[in-house]
């Protein structure tokens, strides 16, 4: 359920579902971009997926709590969403949506030059066909991406529409009280993946979730959910997970 949500910390590529062989029972996400898989970033961000579902939930069952006995200061927390991070959140996506729109032409010349180098026979057909099928799925997920981020854009600038989209589906999670693929869309933008530090006892990692229409909701402490988990990543192994802010 978390297939395009998880991005690296460091790179800000995303990361990529994987089945653990032989033991196929271990589902877990790691950086696409990883230079071990011939990428540019130095480190794995692993994380299992059954790790990140019971955090996941437990952060969001910790904002239903809170919204339950203080809903007069949760209101106040969406209503005074900091300006600065509502700007700087706001600034982050357009351009990155800039970016996008810049990479989406590029690839439009670099389709237009292996093609002339194909006339040209600079390049065989076999080479053409390999660097076109591969420019041509990037480009099909820029535009997707593009035509996400443009949407987000768009309706950003209603507060009012924001807080009430995220409220309602906050509301349809307090009703269902578990997670679906669904109601995870609905809440959760997207989710930054850091690498685990430190070792033994002492390992951490932090993720930092944004939601959809608000971004990262800073939460008070609530007495009955931590603030952190630690899970056991395999046996004999536990790991400290961190969420919240990012940096």
């Amino acid at each position: 359920m978390f297939a395009g949500l998880l991005y690296c910390a460091d790179c800000g590529h995303k990361l990529h579902y994987n089945i653990n062989h032989p033991n196929s029972s271990i589902e877990y996400f790691n950086c696409s971009n990883y230079r071990g898989n011939r990428g540019t970033c130095n480190e794995t961000h692993y994380i299992r997926a059954d790790s990140l579902e019971q955090v996941v939930l437990l952060e969001l069952n910790r904002m239903v709590s809170y919204l339950k006995n203080h809903a007069e200061e949760f209101a106040e927390l969406l209503a005074q969403k900091t300006t600065k991070d509502y700007e700087r959140e706001s600034q982050n996506r357009r351009q990155r949506l800039q970016e996008l729109i810049a990479r989406n032409k590029e690839v439009d010349r670099l389709f237009e030059r292996i093609y002339e180098d194909n006339v040209s026979g600079k390049l065989t057909d076999e080479r053409f066909m390999k660097m076109s099928q591969r420019y041509d799925a990037e480009q099909q997920q820029l535009k997707k991406d593009i035509e996400e981020l443009q949407r987000q854009c768009d309706r950003e600038n209603d507060r009012a529409f924001c807080k009430e989209q995220f409220l309602k589906a906050v509301r349809k999670f307090m009703e269902m009280k578990t997670l679906t693929p669904t109601i995870l869309h609905e809440l959760v933008e997207r989710i930054d993946v850091y690498q685990t530090q430190g070792r033994g006892k002492n390992r951490t990692q932090r993720i930092v979730i944004h939601y959809n229409f608000i971004g990262v909701l800073d939460l008070p402490e609530v007495e009955e959910y931590p603030e952190n988990v630690v899970l056991d990543s395999r046996q004999g192994v536990a790991i400290e997970y961190l969420v919240g802010k990012a940096g």
